[in-house]
């Protein structure tokens, strides 16, 4: 280990007025105060009161709520390859500006150990897959159910970890929320196989309707041999996209799983005297998080994918030849989700670290406004998916609020 902390004779003094106290930054970030005249070595910045910091924990809701949008509003346009690889990019270097800006570019504390940096790695590196996971889920079962599945798994895992990790708050308050939090899940994933179910009949409706309406009176044997071999590959080619459906469910779920580990790892970089700054434990997530992604879109293209591909195979010629217009949507997306990751984290300490991860990870209820208000997924469902639906918002709300109380 090495100590990045400043030597005695480079520490700014200041002389604080009547009545003001010095602060410097310590662990976490954490603002710590000191009496008049001591040194002020504020390396980094973080919200000083407690109505700040629950203002900058809401902004990470509303930013890991809102970005995949960005995926959605690039459509077709943007090769799914190019628009992540675009959304790595763009969170490494708003993690980069952060860190130069209101990160004053510190390591750590005086006591820092830079082998937490392998912590930063770690979980840079599960988010990466985790991420990569929620991403091909969205693009491929919608936004209300790849998020809900995806985060609320995480929400379930991340707080049980965080309990077992840092033992504060109330067991009996925590662990029931995570069960109400379950029962969410359960209920926007219920509601999600309704509407499927839903719009697979009506399709098989329309067809039929079709099918009668374009058929002769008399058939001839070569129609109604070819009439018959269509019956037969509809049949055929159902199972497997039952099967599909499964597999992109269980895509979200284990990226929820993956999603849940990424904290503690990311919380451990940080913790103590001789933890990183959470801009510069940052940068190392977002640098890993990028070289997993980058490794796995790779294989994809070659054939060697641990995950299913969406959309068709492209190269990196092709990827250069985009429009920078549309690389901005994928910039964009990793811009919002970085600024959301890093407000969760500065105001972590603050608030206590369950209350922030709780409050960000209410984010599925903000995506899935999304999906029903503007994209207008659930148009046409019927009633007892609406009322899952409905069920759902109920549980996530209850579960966010004991989960706070527990855990404040």
């Amino acid at each position: 280990s090495r100590s990045f902390g400043p030597r005695p004779e480079q520490i700014a003094w200041r002389f604080p007025g009547a009545g003001d106290v010095c602060q410097r930054t310590g662990k976490f970030g954490a603002v710590m105060r000191h009496g008049p005249f001591e040194p002020d070595a504020a390396a980094w910045w973080t919200p000083q009161s407690f109505g700040l910091a629950l203002g900058v924990a809401l902004l990470s809701t509303a930013c890991w709520g809102s970005w995949s949008n960005t995926a959605k509003a690039a459509g077709d346009r943007v090769n799914f390859a190019h628009y992540y690889t675009d959304f790595c990019l763009g969170t490494v270097l708003t993690a980069v500006l952060f860190l130069l800006g209101p990160g004053g570019t510190a390591v750590g504390g005086a006591d820092v150990d830079t082998a937490r940096i392998g912590f930063a790695v770690a979980a840079g590196s599960v988010f990466g897959v985790a991420n990569l996971l929620l991403t091909t889920g969205i693009a491929l079962v919608g936004l209300s159910i790849a998020f809900p599945l995806c985060i609320g798994t995480g929400l379930v895992l991340g707080t049980v970890l965080t309990y077992l990790v840092d033992q504060r708050g109330h067991p009996e308050l925590i662990f029931p929320g995570v069960f109400v939090a379950l029962l969410g899940i359960l209920s926007n994933a219920r509601a999600y196989a309704l509407l499927h179910t839903a719009r697979q009949a009506a399709r098989s409706k329309a067809k039929s309707q079709d099918s009668n309406e374009d058929s002769e009176p008399e058939l001839s044997s070569d129609t109604r041999e070819s009439a018959t071999c269509s019956a037969s590959d509809t049949d055929n080619d159902k199972e497997p996209a039952e099967a599909s459906f499964g597999m992109n469910i269980l895509l979200c779920v284990v990226g929820g799983l993956l999603m849940g580990c990424w904290s503690p790892l990311s919380a451990k970089s940080m913790r103590g005297d001789e933890g990183l700054s959470p801009y510069f434990s940052f940068v190392f997530f977002t640098a890993a998080s990028l070289v997993v992604g980058l490794l796995i879109i790779s294989g994809q293209q070659c054939s060697c994918s641990v995950m299913p591909r969406v959309g068709p195979v492209t190269s990196l010629r092709e990827y250069f030849k985009l429009p920078a217009l549309l690389h901005l949507w994928g910039l964009l997306g990793g811009v919002i989700w970085a600024i959301g990751t890093l407000s969760n984290l500065v105001s972590g300490k603050t608030l206590s670290f369950a209350l922030s991860y709780a409050l960000g990870q209410t984010a599925p209820v903000v995506a899935v406004l999304w999906g029903l208000l503007w994209y207008h997924e659930f148009d046409g469902a019927p009633r007892k998916a609406v009322a899952y639906l409905v069920a759902m918002f109920f549980f996530f709300a209850v579960a966010i609020a004991m989960l706070c109380i527990g855990g404040h």
